[in-house]
C-alpha cells in the first residue's frame, strides 16, 4: 500500500486510465476488422516470433492487450540479459559458447544447430550516439578466412532476439550460394544489448540511423570487407536508411518482411479521417508509456500482462506464422521468455510506435519512391502476407527492387528456415 501511496503521488494514475478506456473503445473498433483464430492441434517444434504488426483487415492483437498474464512467478525468469553481457560490454573481448548461459537468447543459440556445430565468439562494439556511450555484442560462428561476414540483424519488437535467425544462419553456413560468416545481433536497447538504452525518451529513429552507420562501419572494418546484411521488420527499413551513409561497408541486403511503422501507428495511419481513432490511439500510447514508466514493482507488473500465453499466442497465428500446427506451446513458451525477460523499454517503445522508421507512408515513399537503392537488395516475404507487402511495399518494387516469396508469414525465415536460406543464398551468390 505504502508503495501505491507513493507511486499515485510522483505519477498521474490518469494516464493509465485513460489507456485503458482507450484500449476498449479501441478494441471494439478494430475487432471487426479481423477472424478469431482457434488454439492450434500439437505440431513439429517451431521456435520464434515477432512482434505484432496490424494487417489491414487482419487481426491486430489488441483485443489481448490488457489480458492478465500468468504471474510472473509462473514464467521462466533468466538473469537480465543486460547482466549476462555486462561484462563483455565492458571488456570488448570474446567469450566461448559454453560461457554463454543465463538467458533465454543463450539457450536457443547454444541448443540450436548453429550453437552446437560451429565456433562461436562473442565481441564487443562501443560507440557514442547522441551523447550515449554505447556498449554491444554480436555474435560470430565460424572461423573460415573464405567466407563472407553476413549479418543477421533482429528486428526490435517485442520478442527481440537475435536467436531467432541462428535456425536461417545455420542454413546458410556453408551452402551452395557460398560459406557465409554469420554475425548474430540486435539494435541498441534489445534482446543481449537490452541495457545500452534504459532510457524510453532514447529510442527516437534518428537514434537508430546514426547508430546503424558505426556498426556496419565497424563490421567491414574488422573484416576486411563489405559485409552482407540479412534482417528482417523496422530494422531492414535502419538499414536502407544507413546503407546512405555507408555504402561502401555492405555488400548486399536481403530483407525480410520490411516493416516501416508497428501496431498502433497503423491503426491510427489507416483511420487517420476517423474523427475519435487517432485521438484514442494517441491516448492509449500514452497510457502505455506511462504505465511502463511507474516505479517497480508496479511498472514490471505493467509489463507482465503483456508477456502471457493468450497474447502472444493469438499474435502467432494471426500473421506471423502461416501453419497453426507450428504455433506449439514450445513455440509460445519461447517468445514468451523473449518478451518477459530483460529491460521493458525497448519492447514498449516498439509496442507504442517510438521506434516506426515512417510513421506516415508518404515519408517512406518520398525516401524511396524514385532514388535507387545504394546496394543490390532483395525483399522476401512470407505467402501468407504477400499481398499485404507487395501493398506497403510498392514503391520499392516499383522502382525495381526484386520481391521473393517464400512460404510463411511475418516469420518466414523462423517457420521455413531452409527455403528462406536458400533464396537468400541464390540472391547473395549473384551479387
Amino acid at each position: 500500500r505504502a508503495m501505491a501511496a507513493t507511486a499515485i503521488r510522483r505519477h498521474s494514475i490518469l494516464a493509465p486510465v485513460t489507456a485503458v478506456v482507450a484500449c476498449a473503445a479501441l478494441c471494439a473498433f478494430v475487432s471487426l476488422q479481423g477472424p478469431k483464430v482457434s488454439k492450434p492441434s500439437p505440431g513439429p517444434p517451431s521456435s520464434q516470433w515477432r512482434a505484432k504488426r496490424i494487417r489491414p483487415g487482419g487481426s491486430t492483437g489488441l483485443g489481448s492487450l490488457f489480458h492478465v498474464a500468468p504471474s510472473p512467478s509462473r514464467l521462466p525468469r533468466f538473469p537480465s540479459s543486460s547482466q549476462h553481457s555486462r561484462s563483455s560490454h565492458r571488456t570488448h573481448s570474446s567469450i566461448s559458447a559454453s560461457e554463454g548461459v543465463g538467458t533465454i537468447h543463450d539457450e536457443v543459440i547454444n541448443s540450436s544447430p548453429l550453437g552446437r556445430a560451429s565456433e562461436r565468439k562473442r565481441e564487443g562494439f562501443a560507440c557514442v550516439v547522441d551523447g550515449r556511450k554505447l556498449d554491444l555484442t554480436y555474435d560470430v560462428f565460424g572461423a573460415s578466412e573464405q567466407a563472407i561476414p553476413t549479418l543477421f540483424l533482429a528486428t526490435p519488437s517485442f520478442v527481440p532476439s537475435r536467436a531467432t535467425f541462428t535456425d536461417m544462419a545455420s542454413s546458410m553456413f556453408g551452402g551452395d550460394g557460398g560459406d557465409v560468416l554469420p554475425i548474430l545481433t540486435e539494435l541498441p536497447g534489445y534482446g543481449l544489448n537490452d541495457a545500452t538504452l534504459t532510457d524510453l525518451d532514447g529510442y527516437t529513429p534518428s537514434f537508430f540511423r546514426k547508430f546503424l552507420p558505426q556498426l556496419l562501419t565497424h563490421l567491414s572494418d574488422k573484416f576486411g570487407q563489405p559485409i552482407q546484411v540479412v534482417s528482417a521488420g523496422h530494422a531492414a527499413f535502419y538499414l536502407l536508411d544507413a546503407v546512405r551513409e555507408c555504402p561502401s561497408s555492405v555488400r548486399s541486403m536481403f530483407l525480410l518482411n520490411p516493416t516501416y511503422r508497428g501496431p498502433l501507428t497503423t491503426v491510427k495511419m489507416k483511420n487517420k479521417d476517423n474523427p475519435v481513432v487517432p485521438s484514442l490511439i494517441d491516448a492509449l500510447c500514452g497510457g502505455i508509456a506511462g504505465a511502463y514508466k511507474l516505479p517497480d514493482p508496479i511498472g514490471s507488473a505493467v509489463h507482465s500482462t503483456q508477456c502471457g500465453d493468450k497474447s502472444i499466442r493469438k499474435a502467432m497465428l494471426s500473421h506471423v506464422y502461416s501453419n497453426p500446427a507450428n504455433v506449439t506451446d514450445q513455440a509460445v513458451q519461447i517468445n514468451m521468455k523473449y518478451a518477459a525477460q530483460g529491460e521493458r523499454w525497448g519492447k514498449v517503445a516498439f509496442l507504442t510506435g517510438r521506434t516506426d522508421p515512417y510513421p506516415r507512408r508518404e515519408d517512406a515513399v518520398e525516401a524511396y519512391g524514385v532514388e535507387k537503392l545504394q546496394v543490390p537488395t532483395t525483399l522476401c516475404v512470407g505467402k501468407k502476407e504477400e499481398d499485404i507487402f507487395r501493398k506497403d511495399l510498392d514503391f520499392l518494387t516499383n522502382s525495381g527492387v526484386p520481391l521473393v516469396v517464400t512460404s510463411g508469414a511475418q516469420r518466414n525465415f523462423v517457420e521455413f528456415p531452409g527455403e528462406v536460406a536458400g533464396a537468400a543464398r541464390e540472391f547473395f551468390a549473384k551479387h
